[in-house]
């Protein structure tokens, strides 16, 4: 239910370089700040995600700047944060920007 719920608000996803806790902390500036999602059905989980349901919305291009580790993302109603999501693997960008690639999951038990 709460999946469906969130997809049906759509949502902006934005890259964090910590927990973004319930406000959207730990944002920083990204070329896009943010991209649309368009969440598709939810399904049944599988391995470590038996008995979710899982929802996964569309990918989207965010260029990362340079000196920074994206380690969530955040989904956003408009300007209202939804809450923050932990990436698969965190994200170190070095010396030069880096266009990253972040595909937005929702899991629920």
């Amino acid at each position: 239910m709460c999946a469906i719920r969130l997809r049906l608000k759509g949502a902006k996803i934005t890259a964090h370089s910590g927990d973004p806790g319930a406000t959207g902390a730990n944002l920083f500036a990204s070329t896009p700040a943010s991209f649309a999602t368009a969440w598709g059905a939810a399904v049944d989980g599988a391995g470590a995600d038996t008995g979710k349901a899982v929802s996964t919305g569309t990918t989207g291009d965010l260029l990362i700047p340079a000196s920074t580790t994206v380690t969530h993302y955040g989904i956003w109603n408009g300007s209202t944060f939804l809450r923050g999501e932990l990436l698969d693997g965190s994200i170190t960008v070095n010396g030069t920007p880096v266009l990253v690639r972040i595909t937005p999951k929702t899991k629920y038990s």
